[in-house]
């Protein structure tokens, strides 16, 4: 992220500089200058225009990135692998804000998303105890992923990554493997007209 935004600040905009904020549940990335060309915050992953073609061939040279226009990409493929969440990009004003998350649990039950006060009322005990039995061993983004099976069993991918936010289906996907792996989550039925029942909480 240090390198992208060497790479990509707009460097005729004077008075600040590129900051790094660390906080205590992320890091944000400010870089000057707006997104260029066709680049956009929903489609940067994939789409690739080169502000600064000098220092990004200078820092191909020196062996600073791989290839050209796969920085963003190559990140965000990484953090998956890890079962992290993907960085999440808007522009304010002219400064570029990329934001990663900090990948902990803590011991407090997460919101059920789009459920009622009297669905969430009834899933509440269920949802702690998975929580509690959990949090040491998956990410928090799958502990997300639980408690949104636990609040609508048929949940698709789709809804998954709307729900938990800052996420693909591809990585949705990736954390559903994993836990069913670690034998939390089961899957009854085809993929369309299914359900997840969650298993085994003692892990």
């Amino acid at each position: 992220m240090v390198v992208n935004s060497c790479c990509h600040r707009a460097y005729n905009i004077k008075g600040t500089e590129i900051q790094i904020k660390m906080f205590d549940d992320r890091i944000v990335f400010e870089t000057p200058g707006d997104l260029p060309g066709l680049v956009r915050p929903e489609n940067i992953r994939h789409t690739h225009f080169s502000r600064n073609p000098k220092i990004a061939q200078y820092l191909k040279a020196y062996k600073y990135v791989k290839e050209f226009g796969e920085g963003i990409d190559r990140i965000c493929s990484e953090l998956e692998t890890k079962g992290c969440s993907i960085p999440s990009f808007h522009v304010d004003a002219f400064i570029l804000k990329a934001t990663l998350m900090a990948e902990w649990t803590s011991e407090t039950e997460f919101d059920q998303p789009n459920t009622s006060k009297k669905e969430q009322g009834t899933t509440q005990k269920t949802t702690q105890k998975t929580t509690q039995k959990t949090t040491r061993k998956i990410s928090v983004v799958q502990q997300k992923i639980v408690n949104c099976i636990i609040a609508q069993p048929t949940v698709s991918r789709k809804e998954l990554a709307n729900q938990v936010g800052d996420i693909t289906e591809d990585g949705i996907k990736y954390h559903l493997k994993k836990l069913q792996q670690l034998g939390i989550i089961t899957r009854v039925g085809a993929d369309n007209g299914g359900h997840w029942e969650v298993g085994n909480l003692d892990v």
